[in-house]
């Protein structure tokens, strides 16, 4: 379960960075090859509350950009930003939960080949 926790930690903090100090510095893919973690505590990552809120707040920005009327109430949570940093931020999260889908395939098992039969003579009966 560490692996997880450290996972979450990661992410968070590149979060973190992301809104407060306008820092993008997470590879994510390059980080889950670098530390070989394995398909499964990825596929929990993406599925988690983690994952989720990520997804939320992507959806939030793309409101925020978007304007209008629905807008307004993320308006105010997002504006101090700008919209030029709001959208530098949103690629970055989507970057995220694409690298770790990216990642999550590669570690896919492949089909197993099958055994070949060798084919049988058809004879005279």
């Amino acid at each position: 379960m560490a692996r997880s926790e450290e996972l979450y930690e990661i992410v968070n903090d590149a979060i973190d960075r992301a809104f407060t100090q306008e820092k993008y510095q997470l590879n994510f893919v390059s980080y889950l090859k670098d530390s070989n973690f394995k398909r499964d505590d990825v596929v929990n990552f993406l599925e988690s509350s983690l994952g989720c809120a990520i997804k939320d707040q992507i959806e939030e920005i793309d409101l925020y950009l978007s304007g209008g009327d629905r807008a307004e109430f993320v308006k105010e949570s997002y504006s101090w930003m700008g919209k030029l940093r709001a959208r530098k931020v949103r690629d970055y999260l989507e970057k995220i939960l694409e690298d770790g889908k990216t990642y999550e395939q590669s570690k896919r098992r492949g089909r197993k080949p099958g055994i070949k039969k060798k084919p049988t003579a058809v004879g005279n009966k």
